[in-house]
């Protein structure tokens, strides 16, 4: 077990859910000359937001907020060393100047989760709050003032579908998932990622709060957040289909090329978050094999293990606490009991009515879950996830939910991924192959982009298939 990482952030949130950032502008002021410079040094390995490819620092002051720029009641605020201590101090002016600078720029660009929401169709949906590069480290901020009160994540993941299907030998049909699982993650981008937080009675975080005064604040604070990542139709791989459901559940994907977050900065935040690697959090998920192996691929800033084996042993240590709903109805559906005991009546009703329907929004629908948001579309799908999960530990579970026979079982393609202390696995196929321009060709005269795929993978390049050459 890894050592506790620090889940809180800076105190003192002011709701809904806002943060400065001065102690962070004081330490680099070397970086307060422009929005697009990299991180500084000391963050350059690529698993903590070093990716040379990225834009983005969230550490770093706009050109122009610092020249000139009156804060009023503070002297000296729009001087460049700006001395005085406390609130006067040159680490405050900063902050608040920031904070200033983001409001003006969300109002400008419509980036802001919460208003480009509301525009789409009511102040219920202002709870889901949709974060951007520009955003990023704010919200991080809040989920980890937040996971201790509420440390159950309700999580649903968007990606550009199944682009490649391995070719070989196989030890049995979950190998066989696996390596399917893992091909196409190691392939393919997350686009979307949505966690809802739950407390231990399964209430999301109250919409509206009061300040000092008692006075009630305007807007309602989030209780989902749904992360955008940076993914281009142009030079990503997917698959049409998928990327076409999900362009017309309303995902922007000039967007996400455009304003979309560095998966692998989103990691580095990830790992000191407070949201993993820690027992007493407890994630909620809907076949999630291909969704938990996304994070956990962000967050190594490398390719999945190559047997099943070693990913359980890496998901017990990110994940350590997790179930899958579709795990937990197959289960109880297959043996005709929970935690050991017969199903009630009232349960196996729900599971005779669902039948041979498994889907997210039929057991939504069976258990009287409403939608709130758009279906296939990562925040609104955490959201669901999170009530049909209480929904089912009250109604087939019996109020608890036994972790030593359901934590840590995901599922994957069309099976269970089990934790299996002592499996064996068959490692690589010794004949592979790829799919190539219209011919079959060995892994070495695989395109470029493709020479780091390991040898067991083939690609189909076909209608529905997109690749780089």
């Amino acid at each position: 077990m890894p050592p506790p990482v620090g889940r809180y952030g800076p105190s003192g949130l002011n709701p809904p859910y806002n943060i400065q950032q001065a102690h962070l502008q004081s330490q680099h002021p070397a970086h307060a000359q422009s929005g697009n410079t990299l991180p500084p040094p000391s963050l350059g390995h690529p698993g903590f937001a070093g990716n040379p490819n990225t834009n983005i620092n969230p550490f770093t002051l706009s050109s122009g907020i610092s020249n000139g720029m009156a804060v009023g009641g503070f002297p000296g605020a729009g001087s460049g060393d700006g001395g005085g201590t406390g609130l006067a101090s040159h680490a405050a002016q900063m902050g608040f100047a920031r904070g200033a600078q983001m409001q003006q720029q969300q109002l400008h660009q419509g980036h802001d989760g919460r208003l480009s929401l509301e525009a789409k169709g009511g102040a219920v949906k202002s709870r889901i709050r949709d974060v951007w590069k520009h955003n990023l480290a704010h919200e991080m901020a809040v989920l980890r003032q937040l996971v201790d009160k509420y440390p159950y994540i309700s999580m649903d993941t968007e990606f550009p579908g199944i682009v490649a299907r391995p070719i070989g030998a196989f030890s049995n049909k979950a190998d066989y998932h696996y390596q399917t699982l893992r091909c196409n993650v190691d392939l393919l981008k997350m686009i979307q990622l949505g966690i809802t937080l739950f407390n231990d009675e399964g209430e999301v975080p109250p919409a509206s709060g009061t300040d000092a005064n008692g006075q009630a604040y305007g807007v309602p604070a989030p209780c989902t957040w749904q992360f955008n990542f940076r993914f281009s139709l142009e030079g990503d791989m997917y698959a049409q289909e998928s990327t076409a459901m999900l362009a017309k559940s309303g995902i922007d994907f000039a967007m996400h090329e455009k304003n979309g977050i560095d998966p692998f900065e989103f990691g580095a935040l990830l790992i000191s978050s407070g949201l993993v690697l820690l027992d007493d959090v407890h994630w909620v998920s809907f076949h999630s094999g291909y969704d938990f192996g996304y994070l956990m691929k962000i967050m190594l800033c490398s390719q999945l293990p190559e047997n099943e084996e070693e990913f359980h042993k890496l998901l017990t240590i990110f994940f350590p606490s997790l179930y899958d709903i579709k795990y937990l109805m197959k289960h109880a559906g297959r043996n005709q009991a929970v935690n050991g005991s017969p199903l009630t009546q009232a349960a196996a009703q729900i599971l005779t009515n669902l039948g041979q329907k498994s889907g997210l929004q039929d057991i939504a629908d069976e258990l009287g879950v409403k939608r709130v948001g758009i279906a296939h579309q990562a925040g609104s799908d955490s959201l669901v996830t999170g009530e049909i999960y209480w929904k089912t530990r009250q109604l087939i579970f019996g109020g608890a939910i036994d972790d030593s026979k359901y934590s840590g079982q995901i599922w994957a393609d069309k099976s269970a991924l089990q934790r299996q202390p002592n499996a064996k696995t068959s490692g690589y196929p010794q004949h592979s192959q790829y799919w190539v321009s219209g011919n079959w060709r060995p892994h070495t005269s695989a395109p470029r982009s493709w020479l780091q795929c390991p040898d067991s993978w083939s690609l189909s390049n076909g209608p529905g298939m997109r690749h780089i050459p």
